[in-house]
């Protein structure tokens, strides 16, 4: 006897491809069951394929069939449109960055950590101008770091212990990422031949004190943080390398991306 199921969770439409001449395959990032890929089924005058859009979230419906290993989109009921991602070619990156990473990385094995996470930022990037979405892209990539259980601590020389935050120290000063130990020392235990990497990136303080901030912040909090431009492009330069080393090979929107994000 065949047994069929029908359950319904919270949903972001990742990616859509054609199936057929009238049907899709849809991949969609799910809070409780992380990555499904689902059929949708109807030609394109049909009212659930004007739905079932890319970067559209709400509540998904699906019917499983377990013995034919099928799932079928039978409803979905959006709350969030997106919209302004097709007007954007930045936020329409960051959005692929965002998906690309859960599913690499399968929502780094917490479905409803990682559905919060991703959501929560595709949210504000849909609010966000340009300049906002470039920031709130560091402050994404940082946190799923943590998410991943390899965001480097910010907050101390991993060498010394001294601490990064003390108001006697410049946000001038430098600091230097030691990727062989995934950690950030002081300039002086670098001098002292303390953590020599390849790896090496340098880091004025106050890009630092930064990525210590958005770690205890809330995401209210940490978008009111301010940040210059040369903090900015360092700290791009330094996410984009962890996130790949994090997920162990080049990320395609990154590549792609080269010149936009």
């Amino acid at each position: 006897m065949l047994m069929n199921r029908s359950y319904s969770d919270s949903a972001l439409v990742i990616s859509l491809k054609a199936s057929g001449e009238n049907n899709s395959t849809v991949t969609l990032l799910t809070k409780t069951r992380g990555i499904i890929y689902a059929t949708l089924y109807g030609g394109p005058k049909s009212r659930l394929r004007s739905l079932v859009a890319q970067w559209n979230s709400g509540i998904i419906f699906l019917y499983e069939t377990p013995e034919k290993n099928q799932t079928k989109i039978s409803d979905f009921d959006v709350k969030n449109y997106h919209s302004s991602f097709s007007q954007s070619l930045y936020k329409n990156f960051a959005a692929n960055l965002a998906s690309e990473l859960c599913i690499k990385t399968k929502c780094a094995g917490s479905f409803e950590e990682c559905w919060k996470l991703a959501n929560g930022f595709l949210d504000g990037l849909e609010l966000a101008n340009e300049e906002q979405a470039q920031v709130g892209l560091i402050r994404f990539l940082w946190r799923f770091l943590e998410l991943l259980g390899i965001q480097p601590p910010s907050h101390a020389c991993g060498s010394c212990g001294k601490s990064f935050l003390s108001p006697s120290l410049s946000p001038e000063g430098k600091s230097y990422y030691n990727g062989i130990e995934n950690k950030f020392i002081c300039g002086e235990c670098l001098a002292g031949g303390s953590g020599h990497s390849e790896y090496n990136f340098f880091l004025k303080l106050s890009a630092l004190r930064y990525l210590a901030g958005i770690t205890v912040l809330s995401p209210a909090e940490a978008r009111k943080l301010q940040i210059d431009r040369q903090d900015y492009l360092q700290l791009k330069e330094l996410v984009f390398f962890l996130i790949e080393n994090a997920v162990g090979s080049k990320l395609n929107t990154i590549e792609t991306g080269a010149g936009i994000l």
